[in-house]
This record gives structure tokens, sequence and C-alpha cells, in this order.
């Protein structure tokens, strides 16, 4: 264990920790310092760390450090120590590595929030153990909802619930079509609107979708879906990996719901997921931002999203004092 050095991230390494990212068993866009970049620079006190052995990173861990606190995401969906080697042997190194950067460093707390485990190439549970087991503790056990792409028939609607087909069903009735775009002006006023009705900020600002479109091209997929040439919602579509696509944003336009234009866009976005071959669908997170109970769940979020194939996984944040 001597032998592996922790260093603060530097400019300098941007390339080879993207692409150590990309090779990694769990990583992530939101692991990503192209994607981590899109910020203003003082909008978080960046403190990525970079484990090395010999010169080489062999797991990397992105976050901020803010008066002693550690997060891991700052600014993105999902954090945590970034591996290509989950074994057990190895990550109880790394993690204990890290428990002494922390001691060294004088960091007091630690929160870490992990990937559903269907973003790893090969899934076991072996880093959120190791962490159980040297004192982290859960702080936040969020329910999101995941489509098995890869089970799922060639036609997915033979999966889905009754009353899901007879959506998609009226979708087709009602000619709605669904294509790929890079209009954020037009979707944005809908998605504002939406998050507004139930009392939820947007995460980006317009700009900033507009900056990350730019910066990964092939990472942000807009799809829009349309009733005669009228634009009735979309869902942003973030590519994580070559496995998993995250539902980032779901929006409709309340006036046209008698269409049933989600559902009608989920169908294709996930008859795109399978053509493209993808492996999972997550369709984010159900909580219930403005309860007291953390863990309050939007119950009928949770029965739509079931109707069309999903089942629960966690996404977990846990914590620790130093």
């Amino acid at each position: 264990m001597d032998d592996i050095v922790i260093e603060p991230y530097k400019d300098e390494l941007k390339e080879k920790w993207d692409n150590f990212v990309e090779k990694a068993n769990n990583g992530t866009v939101f692991h990503r310092i192209q994607f981590l970049n899109y910020h203003p620079p003082r909008r978080f006190k960046f403190h990525h760390l970079v484990f090395q052995k010999e010169s080489n990173p062999i797991a990397l861990l992105p976050g901020m450090l803010n008066k002693g606190v550690y997060k891991s995401p700052a600014g993105a969906s999902f954090g945590g120590i970034v591996m290509d080697d989950m074994s057990f042997r190895k990550t109880d190194i790394i993690v204990n590595k890290f428990l002494e950067y922390c001691k060294k460093t004088k960091i007091k707390e630690v929160y870490l929030t992990l990937p559903p485990v269907v973003y790893s190439k090969e899934m076991n549970k072996n880093l959120e153990y190791v962490l159980l087991y040297n004192g982290f503790s859960y702080s936040n056990n969020m329910y999101t909802s995941v489509i098995n792409l890869s089970q799922l028939e060639k036609d997915p609607i033979k999966n889905f619930h009754q009353n899901a087909r007879n959506a998609i069903n009226k979708g087709e009735k009602s000619e709605l079509k669904v294509k790929l775009s890079e209009d954020y002006e037009t979707f944005y006023p809908i998605l504002l609107k939406n998050k507004e009705k139930f009392k939820v900020s947007v995460t980006h600002s317009l700009d900033e979708l507009k900056k990350l479109n730019s910066l990964l091209p092939d990472t942000l997929k807009l799809f829009l879906v349309y009733r005669k040439g009228v634009l009735l919602g979309g869902s942003l579509i973030f590519v994580c990996n070559e496995r998993a696509l995250l539902a980032f944003y779901i929006a409709l336009d309340y006036y046209y719901q008698q269409y049933r234009p989600i559902n009608y866009l989920l169908y294709e976005i996930i008859k795109w997921g399978q053509k493209n071959k993808f492996k999972y669908l997550d369709l984010g997170v159900n909580q219930e931002e403005s309860k007291s109970n953390p863990m309050e769940v939007n119950r009928g979020l949770i029965s739509f999203k079931s109707s069309m194939g999903a089942q629960c996984f966690f996404r977990n944040q846990l914590y620790k004092k130093i």
C-alpha cells in the first residue's frame, strides 16, 4: 500500500484522467474532467484526487473540498471512487489510502454518491461494502427507476403494462413524431414550466445546456415529441457510458397531455437505446424533494415508470465523519 500515492488533480492530467474514466469499470460521463469543466471556475472548490502507482493512475475521485468537508460529486449526478479493477483487495487498499489522506489533510467529513450498479461493466458491490466496513453509513438512499433494455423483446411494447400500451397506441393514432434535435431554445421553456409546476428548480441554465452540448456532442441526446409540427414535450438523455443512458430531464406541455406524449416519447427512446446496443435506461430518481423525509417518493411517478418496465435500483450516498 505504501507505493500508492494520492495527488490533487492538475490540468496536465486531463487527457490521462478522461481516458482512465472511459476504460474504468465504473466510470461515467459525470466523472470526466471534460464534463466537470463546464462549470464556471469559482462555482465549486474542486479537489479531484488521483491515486497513482508507479506514476500511473489506478483510481480517481472527482469532488470538492470546502471547510473540511469533502463531497463527491460536485456539480454532477454521480461521484465516488473510479477504478479499473473492482476486486475486493484492491478496493480495500484504495479506500484505506483515501482515509489516510483525509486524516493527513484534516478532512473532517466525507460524502460520496455512487452510481447505481447498472453503470458498471462488472456489477459488484465491493466498493459500497468496503466503505461501510470502514465506518461509512448511508446518508441518503435514492430510489431510481431503471429499464433493462437488454431483456426487452425486440418490440418493447410487449413488456409494458396494458395502460402504457394503450397510451402508446393513442400516441400513434394521434400521429405523434419523435425526433433527435438540438433545439434547446424551444424545449427549455417547456422544461422551466414543468419544474415550476412541481416546485423544483432546473439544474442547468439554457446557456449551460448549450455549452455541454458543444463540449460533449455525442453525450447529450435531446429527443423531442411533436404533433403536426407542434412541440409537446421532450427528454434530454445523457449517454453516461457504453452501457447506460440517463433521462436527465423529461418535460411535457400539459396542455397536450391528452395525447400521452411522454409514453410515446419514452417508447421511441427505448427503441433507440436498443438499436444502439445500450443495456440500461435510467429514468431518474423519484424522491419528493419538498418532503421532510428524504426517502419519501412520488408513488405515482414510480407507477408510471414501472408501467414501462422499470425496476428499482439505488443511487446511494454514503457519509463518514473522520
